[in-house]
């Protein structure tokens, strides 16, 4: 059976069948959306909702894809389509239509995490390439979303763990850095590797670093000697140098 883990790791934007869908949706008046819904088709798969709370109430907001949504139409009674959609964890990308540019409000949107702010009638080619855009960022976030819940799953020790076996340190050494037993660090890796499956403990590791930042090691370690932990880092690091070379 196919881990979670090992089916993250596998996952190729362009290559995903996330990708191979390409979901977009259009909130915005009847003669707009089915006008630009008969266009996307071509395209995409697509669906139209009458407004942000048909949208929000009936797509499903926990796969990728994009919005395209006009911004006189974008805010729900918690707020903005953006907060509601960064509350829920969603990995959708918005493209605002607006009959008039003004800059101002581009500009919120943009710093929001709009993908792009379109004036109404939409250039063609200008909105293909918006829609595009909305669609890659999208599949990036879902895969960084999941990436973050798989190593949640994890807890704080179990993750330390996680960390040092990355960096080439053997179960002993590991224990003597965070001042366990021998047997208590090989039960906390039966846990990790119930947890994660077969997946390449390295490449999760990038994988987790690519995406959610290079500031793992440094938040997982928080308490224990900066000197120690890195002295610990460069034994476990020529460990597997030399043991590529033999």
């Amino acid at each position: 059976m196919t881990s979670s883990a090992e089916l993250l790791l596998s996952l190729d934007p362009a290559m995903s069948g996330a990708a191979d869908e390409r979901l977009v949706w259009v909130v915005d008046d009847d003669d707009v959306r089915e006008s630009l819904s008969f266009a996307l088709q071509l395209r995409y798969k697509t669906a139209d909702f009458p407004s942000a709370l048909a949208f929000l109430s009936r797509a499903d907001l926990d796969r990728p894809g994009c919005l395209v949504i006009a911004d006189d139409m974008a805010q729900t009674a918690s707020g903005s389509i953006q907060d509601e959609l960064a509350r829920l964890r969603s990995p959708v990308s918005v493209i605002f239509l607006t009959k008039e540019t003004d800059l101002r409000t581009a500009v919120k949107y943009l710093q929001m995490g709009a993908v792009s702010v379109l004036e109404k009638p939409v250039d063609p080619e200008e909105f293909d390439h918006a829609v595009d855009l909305g669609l890659e960022r999208s599949i990036l976030r879902d895969r960084r979303y999941r990436l973050e819940r798989l190593f949640e799953t994890l807890s704080r020790r179990e993750r330390q763990i996680f960390v040092l076996v990355c960096q080439g340190l053997r179960n002993g050494d590991i224990a003597e850095l965070l001042n366990l037993s021998q047997r208590t660090v090989e039960v906390h890796r039966a846990h990790i590797s119930r947890k994660l499956g077969n997946a390449s403990p390295i490449r999760l590791l990038y994988e987790l670093t690519q995406t959610l930042g290079g500031n793992i090691i440094s938040a997982e370690f928080d308490g224990l000697d900066p000197q120690k932990l890195a002295n610990a880092i460069s034994a476990g690091e020529a460990s597997c140098v030399q043991a590529r070379r033999t």
